[in-house]
């Protein structure tokens, strides 16, 4: 080879040495930031750190709901191949059948993330960690867990599978209880799989805690009364709820038939209504401490005026009201103790139209109780139907009104404080700031509608088994026939009992109702009474005088 081709082939080499050197240090100086960005963002991922949903306590600190951690286990069908072989077994461990996980996987062949299996628990995780199958991937997760299932399921609602609250305090207080998860920066292999943490790029946020005013001791125990008397009456279902008068706090409210939120199976809707809150019926004859009340406002009526109910009923134009027997002469007291359709029917035809209405809307009948909880009824109270006579003499027992069981306690709730409109709430929130108590109804005249409803839950009242031993208890029962096609169905009622205990010291509020009881009894003061005694002594057992002193 000459000496001219030596030349050029070393003049060719180095050139080509020269430019591998040129983009070596282009490279290495010029494009470095470039590369490095470009090598971070195929091999580092940021990724959210879950967060612990907040616990949601009753008010002596026993948790109603929590998050525990679960396991979510996933494939990236662009890296990972899972073998046939491995199938069979890991199918068993994830407790899924084969023939789904197949599925799953087929229908996931072109994607780059597929679900093997949601929310599993920490023994699932151990059986799959132990198969070491290649391909498969966890993450950890928080899945939302109630203690005590059915008993507090209408209060503390329920979170979706997103951990989105959805129903009840769940939902109420959903931007405090959900936090924020956090950002962590990870490097991963060619593989995708997860090689080492980076850094916490954005801690997490936990969610806050939620505090209630329930009583959990108490809300079993009304949970427990109300199972019973719908299987013993073959009620289509029952509520009650318990409030305390110096706070305005609800100790209880319980509904059944419920649901248990920890099973998603057993979300059927009509189990899931807090019909406390929600479920608004024409209250009946408990509406008659109100039309007493706004008797003596208007100055013709004291507890001893007589007011004749003979012969028993009397016709407002061409319908007919009439009590079950001729009482005869009833004072103002005895038509409230011996719950006389009569005696209040012609109390309020003597009075001015708007007369008991203007009473019930001072206390709250057409307004919702906003106690804390979402979706509250505002019942309906219309004075439509006022300047018919027909129309104020059932509206002074409680037809052509609807009311929900939480409105109706407050309204007796008013009678308790001695004529004060206080506030009612489930929560314990410090920076909620709630209405502050008004005078609405006149003490004196308070006072005497409570010796009246004293002797309704005595003989010859219609209520002695409401009667607690030890203590004294003023309440009234109602007894409602259901509307079904538009008329009054004489076999379907509603049973109510409200009741305040004791009389010298008003503790507790007390609303039980019973939907179509089909048993002997359907009355009020037979089916409603005797629940509402056995709830509510439990209650002057369970919860001390000085609750609120306490700090509690």
């Amino acid at each position: 080879m000459s000496a001219f081709r030596y030349r050029l082939l070393f003049v060719g080499f180095s050139i080509v040495v020269l430019i591998l050197l040129f983009r070596m240090f282009s490279l290495a100086y010029f494009d470095r930031e470039f590369l490095q960005a470009r090598g971070s963002a195929i091999a580092e991922r940021t990724i959210d750190v879950p967060t612990n949903r907040g616990i949601i306590y009753d008010r002596n600190g026993e948790p109603l709901a929590l998050s525990i951690p679960v396991y979510s286990f996933w494939t990236d069908p662009g890296f990972d191949t899972i073998s046939d072989e491995d199938i069979p077994a890991l199918a068993q461990a994830l407790d899924v059948s084969e023939e789904r996980l197949r599925t799953v996987l087929y229908n996931g062949r072109n994607t780059r993330f597929v679900y093997l299996k949601r929310r599993a628990s920490r023994e699932i995780a151990d059986a799959v960690e132990a198969l070491k199958v290649k391909g498969v991937r966890f993450e950890i997760e928080y899945r939302r867990y109630y203690p005590t299932a059915e008993v507090a399921s209408h209060i503390v609602g329920i979170a979706n599978s997103d951990g989105i609250g959805i129903e009840g305090l769940e939902a109420a207080h959903e931007k405090q209880l959900r936090g924020s998860p956090g950002k962590r920066r990870i490097l991963r292999g060619r593989d995708g799989r997860r090689l080492r943490d980076i850094e916490l790029a954005e801690p997490p946020v936990f969610g806050q805690d939620v505090t209630t005013t329930v009583d959990l001791g108490l809300q079993y125990l009304a949970y427990r009364h109300l199972r019973t008397a719908v299987e013993e009456n073959d009620a289509l279902s029952a509520s009650a709820v318990v409030v305390e008068v110096s706070s305005g706090q609800i100790l209880a409210m319980a509904n059944y038939p419920t649901f248990n939120p920890n099973d998603s199976s057993d979300r059927v809707p009509a189990r899931m209504r807090n019909r406390v809150i929600k479920d608004a019926y024409e209250p009946g004859s408990t509406v008659k401490p109100f039309s007493a009340i706004a008797a003596m406002e208007s100055g013709k009526f004291q507890p001893d005026t007589e007011v004749s109910t003979s012969p028993g009923s009397f016709h407002v134009g061409d319908k007919l009201i009439e009590d079950p027997r001729d009482y005869g002469t009833l004072t103002l007291k005895m038509v409230l103790v011996k719950s006389s359709q009569v005696g209040i029917a012609k109390i309020a035809l003597d009075l001015e139209h708007h007369a008991i209405y203007d009473v019930l809307s001072r206390v709250g009948f057409n307004e919702v109780p906003f106690c804390g909880l979402p979706n509250e009824t505002p019942g309906i109270l219309r004075a439509d139907d006022l300047e018919r006579e027909i129309g104020r003499a059932t509206f002074a027992f409680g037809y052509g009104m609807t009311v929900s069981p939480l409105q109706l306690a407050k309204a007796y709730l008013t009678i308790a404080t001695g004529g004060k409109r206080r506030a009612v709430t489930i929560v314990k929130d410090p920076t909620r700031r709630l209405p502050r108590d008004v005078q609405v109804l006149d003490p004196e005249q308070v006072a005497s509608v409570m010796d009246m409803l004293r002797s309704v839950t005595a003989w010859p009242g219609t209520a002695p088994k409401a009667a607690i031993d030890g203590f004294s208890v003023a309440g009234k029962t109602g007894t409602v026939r259901k509307v079904k096609d538009g008329e009054y169905d004489e076999n379907l009622h509603i049973a109510w009992f409200v009741g305040i205990t004791p009389v010298e010291d008003p503790r507790f509020v007390t609303v039980v109702v019973v939907n179509e009881p089909k048993g002997e009894t359907v009355s009020g003061g037979g089916v409603a009474a005797p629940i509402f005694a056995r709830l509510t002594s439990h209650a002057l057992q369970l919860i001390p005088p000085d609750y609120v002193a306490q700090g509690r």
